[in-house]
């Protein structure tokens, strides 16, 4: 723990995000008041105060104080003190416009069949898109914001449920009902070799080109023939024609 950090301030900010105002860090608890720990910890990394905390440190307050406000199972974390949190109910009037992201590898998939849950057993919008955009660079940097119309999705019987501040959450929301960026193009590695090179043509049509290396030097020797030599060869013409003399 940092010197100027001490278990009871960490005893407060988790009683107050677990137990009291979870939509302020854009979490949504359970049913039975339970958040991941990997997602408690995401979110409380983004406050710059807070970023050194891991879940060793929920383990220690565990150890050391005689009444500590969480409680753990497995992967999961709650409140000890869930009173003050707010209740799930149906919104009668949502907004027009929600925001939520999603995976970039699931944009395709989620263009075609809609947007189901992945973090959290339900899907978690926002009316702000600051707020959607923080929570979807948890689950993945290069998140896709989409835009979600709310009267659409009523057509269609979806029903929102109040998660506290601009938090709103949906069993599932079906496709064309909300409008995004278009799909990214996937580009080849450059390195890629092609399996069957494409032939090689002449650069002019019906020249050719000649293959220097096959061809055999001008100054090879052939087997099978003796070196003529001049001088023999001129003696022997004097002999036949004087007249050369």
């Amino acid at each position: 723990m940092k010197p100027h950090i001490t278990l009871r301030q960490l005893s407060k900010l988790l009683s107050y995000i677990l137990g009291r105002r979870p939509y302020e860090f854009g979490l949504v608890l359970d049913e039975n008041g339970f958040v991941s720990i990997q997602m408690l910890l995401k979110a409380i990394g983004e406050e710059k105060d807070w970023k050194f905390i891991r879940e060793a440190h929920f383990h220690e307050l565990l150890l050391r104080e005689p009444e500590p406000p969480i409680e753990l199972a497995g992967s999961r974390i709650r409140s000890v003190d869930r009173s003050h949190l707010p209740i799930h109910t149906i919104s009668p009037d949502p907004p027009k416009l929600l925001y939520v992201c999603v995976r970039q590898k699931a944009h395709a998939h989620v263009l075609e069949k809609g947007i189901s849950p992945s973090a959290y057993s339900r899907v978690v919008l926002s009316s702000d898109r600051e707020m959607a955009l923080r929570m979807g660079r948890r689950i993945d940097p290069k998140a896709v914001l989409l835009s979600v119309f709310c009267n659409k999705c009523k057509e269609h019987g979806v029903l929102f449920y109040l998660a506290g501040g601009s938090l709103l959450i949906a069993e599932h929301i079906p496709p064309r009902c909300f409008t995004g960026p278009a799909l990214a193009l996937e580009r080849e590695p450059r390195d890629q070799v092609p399996d069957h090179p494409s032939p090689q043509y002449p650069k002019t049509p019906g020249s050719f080109t000649l293959d220097l290396q096959n061809e055999k030097p001008a100054c090879q020797k052939v087997k099978g023939r003796k070196k003529k030599i001049i001088w023999k060869k001129d003696r022997k013409r004097l002999i036949r024609n004087p007249e050369y003399l």
